[in-house]
């Protein structure tokens, strides 16, 4: 059984990586982390939640990925002297390259996620968080609990 996954820069350089636990149940059981504490303290900072954050939405990519094709997980990191950004996750969405941010709290810095659709030709970008649904120029946010509906949504697009 895994309990990491590694994932590759979107230019499929084998030389930067990311790993991330494959399952956030485990994640959670390794590091003694109890789901209680998340419903009776939620305000309490939770030294790991941002990693397991994205460990979950990763999880739920694979999970919602065509069953037909093997999935990949990308991410986006900028290599520039003085100017280094990273987008958590790429996904190929209809065909198109879209930029995903994940925020496990209410954090709104998105510069990373701004770089990049400056940089590329993406139609738009999502940041998945605690925020409910909403539009903003190229900017479409979705809670986290409506990843599966990333596919299904800019279908018609």
């Amino acid at each position: 059984m895994y309990l990491f996954i590694f994932f590759k820069t979107a230019e499929a350089d084998y030389h930067y990586f990311k790993a991330t636990f494959i399952d956030v149940a485990l994640a959670q059981r390794l590091l003694d982390l109890h789901p209680r504490d998340w419903f009776l303290q939620p305000n309490q900072s939770l030294m790991n939640k941002g990693e397991l954050t994205e460990s979950f939405v990763g999880q739920e990519l694979l999970a919602y990925s065509d069953p037909t094709e093997k999935a990949h997980l990308y991410y986006w990191q900028r290599h520039e002297r003085g100017s280094s950004a990273e987008v958590d996750y790429l996904s190929n969405i209809q065909g198109r390259v879209i930029p995903i941010e994940v925020k496990s709290g209410s954090g709104s810095s998105l510069k990373s996620l701004q770089l990049f659709l400056k940089t590329h030709p993406s139609p738009y970008g999502v940041r998945l968080s605690t925020h409910p649904f909403s539009l903003h120029e190229k900017l479409h946010s979705y809670p986290l609990y409506a990843v599966s509906r990333l596919n299904s949504d800019f279908a018609a697009d």
